[in-house]
């Protein structure tokens, strides 16, 4: 073996280590009998069973992921093939959250969710996570891509807005829309201020990440949440690659 490749293999294998030790540590510590026996009879009537955080946590990134998903391909589908009135104005107010995530406009976040009712809420949890334009940037550069006379001929066949989405635009963006229901899904499991926040007397409510909060930090019970946690989003990655590859692409007619 060339000396040059030996050392680029040997580059590769320590960012491998450097990267993966983490992981693999609080695997091990994680899964241990001392962490799932710590875990099981940890007595703390403030900390929901690890049932409910998974399922609040589910219900919130399966909320985010379908309704920013949804919602996207909706705004790129009108933004590309309608005359929006104002819409050189409403594509960039569209990507404005996406340099003010909700982290920093918490106050103003949660006072609107209050004001509307929704405090303490699955929905007060999922619809303040989905106001980013992110969706619609990606998929209206997709969709741009499509050859006009394809939806042009549509049009001389007598096909209607929704037949051109149904028949069209849905089939030819499953690919994107799976990368990003996969995207979108691990970006709402991963939310850990907004659920504190947004469930003021509803603890039941907290999430798997936020969960870990509630037990000592480094104790065999936080390691197994922590392993736990870590699941569904590498279970996500690895059903949704050949996907995220796939919506990577041009959009072909």
């Amino acid at each position: 073996m060339p000396r040059a490749h030996f050392f680029d293999h040997v580059i590769l294998i320590l960012g491998c280590v450097f990267m993966l030790t983490p992981p693999v540590l609080l695997l091990a510590q994680g899964f241990s009998p001392a962490a799932l026996a710590a875990l099981i009879t940890t007595d703390n009537r403030a900390q929901p069973g690890l049932a409910q955080l998974l399922t609040t946590s589910f219900l919130i990134a399966a909320g985010v992921a379908l309704v920013k998903t949804a919602t996207s391909l909706f705004a790129a589908f009108a933004l590309v093939f309608f005359r929006v009135p104002g819409a050189a104005i409403l594509f960039p107010l569209l990507l404005l959250p996406l340099f003010l995530p909700i982290e920093s406009r918490i106050l103003p976040t949660i006072l609107v969710t209050d004001a509307l009712g929704l405090l303490n809420t699955y929905t007060g949890l999922i619809l303040p996570v989905t106001a980013t334009g992110l969706g619609t940037l990606i998929l209206r550069g997709q969709l741009k891509q499509l050859p006009p006379e394809v939806v042009e001929a549509a049009r001389i066949d007598g096909a209607g807005p929704w037949r051109i989405f149904c028949d069209i635009i849905l089939p030819l963006s499953l690919p994107i829309l799976a990368a990003l229901l996969a995207f979108f899904f691990v970006l709402g499991w991963n939310q850990y201020l907004w659920p504190m926040v947004a469930t003021p007397s509803a603890p039941e409510r907290a999430t798997l990440v936020g969960g870990i909060s509630l037990l000592s930090i480094g104790s065999p019970a936080s390691l197994t949440l922590a392993v736990v946690a870590m699941v569904p989003p590498l279970l996500v990655f690895a059903i949704a690659q050949r996907w995220i590859a796939k919506g990577l692409a041009p959009i072909r007619a």
